[in-house]
Formats: structure tokens, sequence, C-alpha cells
């Protein structure tokens, strides 16, 4: 029996990818060394990739695949390694015309294969409709866009199958009952989401399941565009909150099912981003109790270089649940050279985050095996590690998924204030809206961005927080709408006031005047502001022209900044910036995106510096750093972990591609020429022993000089001690010796 959450387990997943050597010509022998090839890296737990993923398009050959899957399963156990088998759960292929057929060739092409590898496989795909049960044929299990009455269509140019469809469900757990047959210690059942642009699935299974479960009708096609897109609409909300329903209920019955069969399966689960609206149902979160792992997608042909700002925030999120389910989390990368495993492999690390790289159809194991000798050295923590925050942003789950206007009302929002966390490196939380109160009462600081849907619990328990002396920041409209989609008037009353919100429009130069400091709002062409204030409450920010921007009430424990910072337009924040790596993925360049660093520092960064709590704050003089701060939960001591991301974030016109080298990361980088100052405020410096360095960049250990100031820690780093990434471990007094590296 594998332990899944052992802390003192250092898993390490690695990637199987299974094209057609593996499935067509490899031998026992080829198995196994690539089972001694993965246990050579420190790799204990394999999750399969293959060109079969579109598992119902490869129907034929499903014993052939299994048959793999046991030799596969039969190598790695012979060296303790754990495989889950990942596959998806319902999309196929359906090509229409010649693009579409050679879209799917393409990905194949990518994954080593091609469709005249399998034969009468293109023939099988043409007609894509077999019988998987007497009587009963795929087709009549595909998801239907309710604007037609017809099969939705999916994003790959194929169909998807309907998860409340009850022949379905028998015939794919059938199959799932034979893979586990095969010895897999875990399922990951992908791609559990609807498609139709949004629109599925109105299935007569979901309509007659809807009915039953909230009491509407699912309108007809011709009633379909009047019914769709509105927000205010309690039935269409309604729905949208269903197809979650749909989608967790899946997921749980496979788990469900494989317990019935004595199975205990590893479950791991990922998103790419989370900050956005989850148009396809994805369980992500609400399935969240049964996932074994949960992880973040980093997706493959999102640059590196353009993206990290928005995967770094998003890692925070990862960690945020993991640490609700007692779980690790985990980032998955595609990086294809040394120098760009080496910026995923410190990512992760400075995150908390256990790492899975691939390249798309392949693996990276001769440059793993060098970070897994200084992982022997210098063990991860897994989840005994705390990065300690004392501020925290709520996440606005249920105003990105059900409310309108979500990418600029919610997603930009809220990205733009936790990327101001991130680029001053300011330790932050993710909290969840269900939290209770007590879970709110650890942080001293409750940043609320694009929470535009709130109940009334969740404004009850914000107003208790305030009243316990707590301080919450809240950035443009709240809780304007009520959880079933219809209009609230002034959610700020329960803090003691009224206000009339008014925009969006352009305002003016402001400043916002706290105490002694004062901070300039430069202009913003679509932005919020209030009048008509009535209670207790004051301005603390305000156009020159006299529109106010922002008020305090409760004794300056609730800030609300209804305008007067950007966190609307593309402009705002960094994203996953996207060229495709499908054709030429390392050579297509494009115009770097919109450079928003500056601005998210000298505004919503400067906001924040203000009001959050700097304690366990990382700075470092002498260059630009990502930093965080962790203890063990065990024995105290504490870890600094410094990744250097000088250079490495482009403003337009420079060009960005997949092909970027991370001068920084790369083989036998030379080493920074400058000292470091780092300096960090603790709650407590007393009994700090020893503090060293390690990195994968050179031998052993480098001590580093120190000094302790009131309750500052300040550290200081020689030059030509590394290049990309530093690994700072601070002991204390009363350490126990097995927790050191």
């Amino acid at each position: 029996m594998f332990m899944k959450n052992n802390p003192d387990i250092q898993d390490k997943f690695g990637v199987f990818w299974y094209n057609d050597p593996e499935l067509f010509e490899w031998s026992d022998i080829d198995f196994e060394n690539k089972a001694a090839e993965f246990a050579a890296s420190g790799i204990n737990i394999v999750m399969t990739f293959s060109c079969t993923h579109f598992r119902w398009s490869c129907y034929p050959y499903w014993d052939l695949i299994n048959e793999r899957l046991a030799m596969l399963v039969k190598a790695c156990h012979k060296y303790n390694i754990r495989v889950v088998e990942h596959h998806s759960s319902h999309l196929t292929f359906n090509p229409r015309d010649k693009a579409e057929w050679d879209y799917a060739e393409n990905v194949l092409k990518v994954r080593k294969s091609t469709l005249t590898s399998f034969p009468g496989l293109r023939e099988f795909i043409a007609s894509g409709d077999p019988e998987i049960a007497p009587g009963v044929y795929l087709s009549s299990c595909r998801q239907i866009d309710g604007r037609t009455g017809e099969y939705a269509r999916t994003s790959y140019h194929g169909y998807g199958l309907c998860f409340n469809n009850p022949d379905y469900r028998k015939r794919y757990f059938e199959y799932l009952e034979s893979v586990y047959k095969t010895g897999v210690d875990g399922i990951m059942t992908d791609d559990v989401q609807y498609f139709g642009a949004g629109n599925a699935c109105a299935c007569k299974h979901c309509r007659e399941k809807f009915k039953a479960e909230y009491s509407y009708d699912l309108p007809l096609p011709a009633e379909w565009g009047k019914f769709y897109g509105d927000y205010q609409n309690p039935a269409f909300v309604a729905w949208l909150r269903f197809r979650f329903d749909s989608t967790a209920d899946f997921q749980q019955a496979v788990s469900d099912h494989a317990a019935s069969l004595g199975y205990d399966m590893l479950r791991p689960n990922y998103a790419t981003s989370t900050f956005t609206r989850n148009q396809t149902g994805y369980p992500f979160e609400k399935a969240g109790h049964l996932w074994s792992h949960v992880f973040q997608e980093n997706m493959f042909s999102s640059v590196m270089r353009a993206s990290w700002p928005s995967w770094t925030a998003d890692a925070m999120h990862r960690r945020a649940m993991a640490e609700k389910f007692d779980v690790e989390p985990m980032s998955m990368f595609y990086p294809a050279r040394y120098d760009d495993y080496y910026f995923c492999w410190a990512l992760s690390r400075a995150w908390g985050h256990l790492l899975m790289a691939t390249p798309e159809g392949g693996d990276l194991n001769s440059v793993e095996q060098k970070f897994y000798t200084f992982e022997e050295k210098n063990p991860r923590w897994t989840t005994q590690a705390n990065i300690p925050a004392k501020t925290a942003f709520m996440q606005p789950r249920s105003s990105l998924d059900l409310a309108a206007d979500a990418v600029e009302g919610s997603g930009r929002p809220f990205s733009v204030w936790t990327q101001a966390g991130v680029f001053g490196n300011l330790p932050f939380d993710i909290i969840f809206e269900d939290e209770p109160l007590e879970n709110f009462q650890k942080y001293t600081l409750i940043v609320i961005a694009g929470a535009t849907m709130l109940s009334d619990r969740q404004l009850d328990i914000l107003k208790k927080y305030c009243d316990n002396g707590g301080r919450v920041l809240v950035s443009g409209p709240f809780g304007i709408y009520n959880t079933d989609g219809t209009l609230r008037d002034n959610p700020e009353k329960i803090f003691g006031f009224t206000a009339e919100l008014n925009g969006i429009e352009p305002t003016g130069e402001g400043v916002l005047v706290w105490n002694d400091t004062k901070i300039k709002l430069p202009a913003v062409e679509e932005s919020y502001f209030l009048s008509n204030i009535t209670g207790d409450a004051q301005i603390i920010a305000e156009t020159r022209d006299g529109k106010v921007l922002g008020i305090s009430a409760m004794n300056g424990n609730f800030l609300w900044l209804a305008g007067g910072v950007r966190i609307r337009s593309v402009e705002a924040s960094h994203y996953a910036y996207c060229i495709s790596r499908w054709v030429n993925g390392q050579t297509v360049s494009a115009e770097a995106p919109a450079y928003a660093a500056g601005y998210i520092k000298a505004v919503p960064g400067r906001i924040l510096e203000l009001f959050a709590d700097r304690v366990n704050q990382v700075s470092v003089a002498g260059g630009e750093y990502l930093t965080k701060l962790a203890y063990s939960k065990e024995s105290g001591d504490m870890r600094i972990y410094l990744v250097n991301v000088e250079n490495l974030l482009a403003e337009p016109p420079a060009k960005i591609s997949h092909g970027d080298i991370f001068a920084n990361f790369a083989e036998n980088a030379a080493a920074g020429k400058k000292e470091l100052f780092v300096s960090c405020l603790l709650e407590n410096c007393g009994g700090i022993e020893e503090v060293y360095a390690v990195s994968p960049e050179f031998a052993g250990e480098k001590d580093l000089h120190f000094s302790v100031e009131q309750d500052t820690l300040n550290i200081s780093v020689e030059p030509g001690t590394f290049a990309g990434y530093l690994e700072i471990n601070i002991i204390t007094k009363d350490a126990k010796d097995e927790y050191r590296s």
C-alpha cells in the first residue's frame, strides 16, 4: 500500500508518454529500462500521457492500450513507482473538413504518431459512432447544444459526451474497471467539462435532472437566446450551478466506483488559471475533496517569459487548496531545454509546489537527474511547510462563474491585486468565499476585488471580521448581486453607511490620503466613483475635480476604493500569453503583450504596502528577485527562496517566443557580480544560530553572514554566489537535526 500524503515521502511526478514506439514496438525490457531511468531521477509517481488521449476515438484499440499499460505498471512497480493513468474521459475527434483533419494529424504528429499508425483509425473516426452496448451508439451520449438542439462542438474539432447520460457512464465505468485491472495506482479522468461555447448540455437527461433538482425547465432552441447570458434570471444562474453539480457528481461517481471495486486510487487533478470564468463547468474546486494532488497546468502554448507573474499568483491558489484538503500542490510545465527547465524548477520550489515537467511528447529525465542530486541532499519541504501570510485575497468564485461581466468585473480586478502582491513579494494566501469567520480572522488584511456576487452570510462574516479588528480592503463594486443573480441595493449598508456607485467612466488624477501618507492615483479610463454618501464614512481618495474614489468606515477597518485604480482592460495585468507550439513552436515570435508591472507596483502595490502587514516579507537590495519565506511546522527552521527574474518580463515592442533563453538559468551561467542584501521582518528573531545557502549551481553549503536588528533579519550574499536560484536556510536554536538538509 502506497502512502498518499506522508510528508516524509518526497513524491516526485514524472511523465510517461506512450506513443507509437511504446504502443507497437517496446518489449518488457524497454519498459523496465525506462522505469529505471525514472527511478534514477527520483521519480516515484508516473503520470501517463498518450497519442491516444482522446480515448473514445481509439475505441477499437482499448485492449492494446491496456496491454501496454500493464507492461508499464509491471516495470514501474519493480522500482516502487506508482502509475497514474491519464486520458480524456469523453472527448472525440470528429473532423468535418480538411482543416480539421489536419488539426488531428498535427496533434498526433507532436505526440510522435499519425492516424496511419493505427490501421482503420481514420475510417473509424470518420464514422465516429460505435455501438458501445447492445443497441446503444456513442452518438446518443453526446452533449447537446441548447442553441441548436444538435451535437455540441468542442474546441478540439469534435464532440463530447454527457456526464448525466446513464449509457455513457455505464460503458465508461466498465472501461475504467478494465484499466484498474492493469494494476495502475491512480486515475485521472481528464476533460470533465461541458462545451458548445458554454451552451451545453441540453440533452434529455440534463433537462430531466435539472427540472427535478431546480424546478426550472430548460428552454427549447427557439427561446435559448433569451435565456442564455441573462445573469439576472434565477433560472439561468441555477442552470450554471447545475452544470457544476453535474461534473462534480461525475467525479464523485468515479471515486465511488473505484472504491466499490476495492481500489484506493490516487486522483491528481488540475486546472490552468482559476481566476477566470469556468465556462465549461470544470469541477476542480467543487470536487477538491477527491483529489490526491492539486496542480496547475502552466499551459503548453503559454510563453513562460510573459506568463510567470500570472502563474505565480495562481500558484498561491493551489497552495490554498492543498492546505484545505491536506494534500500537496503541484505545477506542470512544458520546458524543452535545460534553462527553461531550471526556471520552472526554481519557480515551483519557491511556490512550495511539486514539479511535473515534460516537453510535449517526451521527457527531460537526463536534465532532471542533476536536480534530483540536489534534492537528495536538500529535500524540499512537503506538507509540513508553511508560507506565513498576514494578508489574504478572497477569491470571487461566485462572481467569476455566476455573475455578469466576469472578465472585466471580476477576473481582471482580482489579477491586478494579486499580481500587486506578487511584484511586491508580499506574503499572501487565497481565501475561499465559503470559509468560516475563524479562518478570516487568521489574517490582518482581507483584500476583496471583483466580488460582485456575495451572499448575505458572506457580507455578515466580513462585517464581524471588521468588528473584531480585521481590516477589509475592497476594490471596485462588491456584493451588487445576490446569489441567484438578482440585484442587491446598497450592500455597503451592513458596514454602517450608504453610497451611490457611479460609472463606468473616465476619472482624472487623484490622491489617496491615509494618515501622513499620500499616494498619487493616475487618471483611469474606466473607473467607478461614489456619491450621496450617508452614515459613518470618511473620504480617503478623490480626484482633483472632487469625484470620490474611496472611503473609510468602521474606524478604518473597512476601506472601499470604488475607483481610481486601473482594474479593467487587458493592459491592467499580466496573463498567460500564448503562441501556438503545435507548428514551429520554438521559432515563432510575437510582440510582448502590454507591460503592466510598472503601474501595478506604483499604484495597487503601494496601496498594499500602506495597509498590509509587512511581517515575513522578504526584500532584496541589489537585484530583482521573486522571494518567499517558509518555515517548517515541525522544526521551526526557516527558508528563504530567491528566484532571479531580472530581465525576464519583456516590454513591447520587444519580441518574445518559446525559444527565448533564460540566461540567468542557463547551464554554467555566470554568477551575479553584485552583493545582495536580504532582509525580512520576523515575528520572532530569537534563537537564530546559522544561516547558509544551497543551490543546484554549486556543491555543498555556503555560510552567509547575518545579523539581527530588533525584529529584522539581515543577510548578505557575496558576489559570485549564484545566477538563477538560491535557497537560504535559517537554522534556529531549537531545530531538530532531522529537518536540516
